[in-house]
């Protein structure tokens, strides 16, 4: 008998240190119009008028892609000011999706992580380390470029781990 093979959720985590503390860190990721800066893709970003800040906003987000223009949005589901964010994607096709931020207070200033849910579907399970790797990827080219916002003057100011 054949066991059948099911669509699998998959969570990601990549974090990295910087040398600032949490509300200047949340002061780059939260506000959606400061993500034209952390995602070379986007072209326009903006709170979704007539939507609360925080828990229920919604943000929207124009970009290009493979060549060709996109637009997204997203929610916000859960939210701690300055510690913890929570979004999904609005209508999209992967309803597991999630995208989380936490900032902890460390003594050199703020650990970021950001951490990632995603289905991997049955055809793809095969693959899902290489699909985890790609996003971990992901994750750490965004936090570099956090890292790059926020960052003093001087010497390296973030560590991935």
């Amino acid at each position: 008998m054949f066991e059948r093979v099911r669509d699998e959720v998959i969570d990601v985590v990549a974090s990295i240190d910087l040398a600032v503390p949490p509300r200047e860190v949340w002061a780059v990721i939260k506000p959606p119009e400061t993500a034209t800066l952390l995602d070379p893709n986007l072209i326009r970003a903006f709170r979704v008028p007539g939507t609360p800040k925080g828990v229920g906003e919604m943000q929207g987000f124009i970009g290009h892609r493979d060549g060709r223009e996109y637009a997204q949005l997203v929610e916000v589901v859960e939210e701690v000011a300055e510690r913890w964010v929570l979004i999904r994607v609005v209508g999209g096709p992967d309803e597991a999706a999630r995208t989380g931020y936490r900032l902890t207070a460390i003594p050199e200033g703020t650990r970021l992580e950001q951490l990632l849910s995603v289905t991997v579907p049955a055809s793809q399970i095969k693959a899902r380390n290489q699909i985890r790797q790609q996003y971990r990827a992901a994750a750490e080219a965004f936090l570099e470029r956090v890292r790059v916002l926020v960052a003093p003057a001087g010497p390296s100011s973030g560590r991935h781990t």
